[in-house]
């Protein structure tokens, strides 16, 4: 923070102090096209430091940053392009345009947008509210507020309740921080529209952050801890999204009451709806996407996938943290609801090697049996400074929460949802009873009918004696295909649902087509399999020409 010491050249004292001049003099740059456009975009608890920075340090003033010091954005160059003119041999200050910078968090939208005053190079101090794990923010802005999305003004620390304007800005790009020149017009229009448009909120956010108690000293913000956004993940619609599922009648609320009290486990063949089924729970009872994580097991884990452990970086030996360290650090900051790990396919795992440890923490099925073993806080703390950022805050929360007893509390809102392929066994590991037991299992099979077939059919606008054609067809392979033991296969609701979403979109349409489209979307390289769905096809075709004739 400048404090003091440092004041507003003349050029620009309008758009600083009193409120109304302030707006008008802002306004009156973008009226006129006399600015420059940056866009910044970033995940929603980099931003939430950042206003929290504006609200509790430097009172009006936001920051952002780059990890690259010649900022392949262009910041550098452009702020110099709006703020400096040259007079011979020297450099002098101009008011000929300004910098705007529009924040945006992704997948929210934009949630503000302010004047861009300083950028500078700091590789000695990072701010304390970003992760640096795989990046580091280098290059630093300063933004003055100008607008601020009005529900972080009225609930500036209750993160969950901000939203944003989810608007596409014509010109620029919405992925990545970048600012643009004065002969892109189309950047230079839309954000000027964008900005017009929220013209009377510009003096409510100057009052806003004017009604604020002046920053703290300088000593104080030093020895306070920095404390997370709280994050909401509890939706109170808690109706699953299962409209391109297809799932036993009733079974909806029991998975949802059996997640509530833990860890649950789907079992079944491929293209029964697992996976999907895991996303959409995951994402409906929450409602937030920062509230669940989604990995594929795969045979390379092992105790530091799940848990962390030993791992080497730039040549140095570290302590690096897993899936459910980081859970831990996310849940810690959940103000209602769970936080939920997705982990697809988990017996593609050798469950001995990458769970074992996971045996102890989840003790039992019941969150209330769950606890972090002391020899893992010990391990952490054995490696000294050579951990992760995750692990410095793991460390951090546990100790803080050990003082009221609530160390494991974080740990009772992670819920585990797993998938489970019996089918491919020769590219499976074996799980054994002692994991299953800390899950609630669900078994998944084929439709033996053509319930789900039905289900989706209300969706396409075919004929009658298509989708009766459909419909014989597919009663007649599952029948068939469930008393060959042999094959162990059948139509699965993935593959119908594939299959009619291309069909469907053909102007030329017949059986033949249909079942040219089946095979290609069975879902398996399995020659036995693919053989057999041709043989049963043939016999189906030989018995419906009998029938006609």
């Amino acid at each position: 923070m400048y404090g003091e010491w440092l004041v507003v050249r003349p050029q620009f004292a309008k758009l600083f102090g009193n409120p109304d001049i302030a707006a008008e003099t802002f306004l009156s740059y973008v009226q006129n096209d006399k600015f420059l456009p940056c866009v910044f975009v970033g995940s929603k608890d980099h931003w939430a430091s950042a206003i929290n920075y504006s609200i509790k340090g430097e009172i009006g003033y936001t920051l952002w940053g780059s990890g690259d010091k010649s900022s392949t954005s262009g910041i550098n160059t452009r702020y110099q392009e709006a703020y400096i003119k040259t007079d011979g041999s020297r450099n002098l200050p101009s008011n000929d345009r300004i910098l705007i910078g529009i924040l945006r968090i992704a997948g929210l939208g934009i949630i503000g947008f302010g004047l861009v005053t300083d950028i500078e190079t700091d590789a000695v101090r990072n701010f304390i509210g970003w992760r640096e794990t795989d990046r580091f923010w280098v290059t630093r802005f300063r933004i003055k507020v100008f607008w601020l999305h009005e529900s972080i003004r009225k609930n500036p620390s209750e993160y969950g309740a901000w939203q944003g304007d989810n608007v596409e800005l014509e010109g620029t790009n919405t992925q990545a921080n970048n600012c643009y020149t004065k002969d892109n017009q189309k950047a230079i229009n839309s954000v000027k529209r964008f900005i017009l448009s929220k013209k009377d909120e510009i003096k409510t956010t100057l009052e806003f952050y004017a009604s604020l108690p002046a920053e703290m000293p300088k000593s104080n913000v030093e020895e306070t801890s920095f404390v997370q956004p709280q994050i909401n993940c509890k939706n109170p619609k808690t109706e699953v999204n299962v409209e391109d599922l297809y799932l036993p009648q009733g079974i909806n609320d029991v998975i949802i009451k059996a997640i509530e009290k833990g860890n649950v486990l789907f079992i079944g063949p491929p293209g029964v709806g697992k996976t999907k089924l895991a996303i959409e729970l995951a994402r409906s009872l929450s409602g937030n996407d920062e509230c669940l994580n989604i990995v594929t097991a795969n045979s390379l884990w092992f105790r530091r996938n799940l848990i962390g452990g030993e791992s080497i970086r730039e040549g140095s030996v570290m302590w690096k943290s897993g899936l459910l360290i980081q859970a831990y650090v996310k849940a810690s900051r959940i103000k209602e609801g769970n936080y939920y790990v997705i982990i697809d396919e988990i017996n593609r795992a050798d469950v001995d090697k990458a769970f074992g440890e996971l045996f102890t923490i989840f003790s039992s099925s019941d969150p209330k049996d769950w606890f972090i073993p002391k020899a893992l806080i010990d391990e952490i703390k054995s490696y000294g400074d050579n951990i992760d950022q995750y692990a410095k805050e793991f460390l951090k929360i546990y100790e803080e929460l050990r003082k009221e007893g609530k160390e494991n509390e974080p740990l009772k809102k992670i819920r585990i949802i797993s998938t489970m392929n019996l089918t491919d066994a020769r590219n499976l590991f074996y799980v054994g009873d002692a994991l299953a037991r800390r899950f609630v299992s669900f078994y998944f099979n084929y439709p033996e009918g053509t319930e789900d077939l039905d289900m989706f059919l209300k969706k396409y606008n075919l004929r009658d004696d298509e989708k009766e054609e459909i419909r014989n067809l597919v009663s007649y392979l599952r029948e068939k295909l469930e008393k060959d033991k042999l094959v162990k296969f059948s139509i699965s609701p993935a593959s119908l649902k594939s299959a009619l979403d291309i069909y469907s979109s053909l102007e030329s349409r017949n059986i033949d087509t249909f079942v040219l489209i089946l095979k290609s979307t069975l879902g398996t390289l399995n020659q036995d399999k693919i053989e057999k769905v041709e043989e049963l096809i043939d016999e189906w075709k030989k018995e419906k020409k009998q029938q006609k004739q």
